[in-house]
């Protein structure tokens, strides 16, 4: 009687595999916004572009000298790889449990203490909601990480205070 062991604790709410379990912050649409719309309107818009630069200039009549268009539809194409980098393709997918930050560019993923996140802030771009984690250091993905979050994201944050 002097050897018995106490019972183990109550297990039943722990993870299968001892770790947290993650949450996704960043919503399931971030893969549209940051893959599709990027790809398509940017090959739609070079096909238009191409199309145009690659006319004999006898097959369209304008008003003016094709090569304005030519060049204004040029232009317009570099406005809007310039708007992707300062906006789409800034959007990360950000999932976390309770020790890490875990960003992912669908490509590379990056864990993040929750130490080296420096303060939280949340901004409305273009009617969206883009909420941001500003690093104490630049990480592999600089350092302001932009997500769109999901509906998950207030609840837990508020637990997570």
């Amino acid at each position: 009687m002097e050897n018995q062991e106490t019972l183990p604790p109550d297990t039943a709410n722990l993870h299968k595999n001892g770790r947290p379990k993650t949450t996704m912050l960043s919503t399931s649409t971030t893969l549209f916004w940051r893959v599709f719309v990027p790809i398509f309107g940017t090959v739609f818009q070079l096909g238009f572009v191409l199309a145009f630069w690659l006319m004999d200039e006898d097959d369209l009549y304008l008003s003016f000298p094709l090569l304005w268009f030519r060049l204004f539809l040029l232009l317009l194409l570099l406005g809007w790889l310039w708007m992707l980098s300062r906006t789409l393709w800034r959007l990360k997918r950000v999932d976390a449990d309770d020790t890490h930050l875990y960003v992912s560019n669908y490509w590379v993923t990056v864990r993040y203490p929750w130490q080296d996140v420096e303060r939280i802030e949340e901004k409305k771009r273009m009617g969206r909601r883009v909420v941001n984690f500003c690093l104490r250091a630049p990480g592999r993905f600089g350092q302001i990480i932009s997500f769109l979050p999901s509906s998950f994201f207030d609840e837990w944050m508020k637990n997570k205070k």
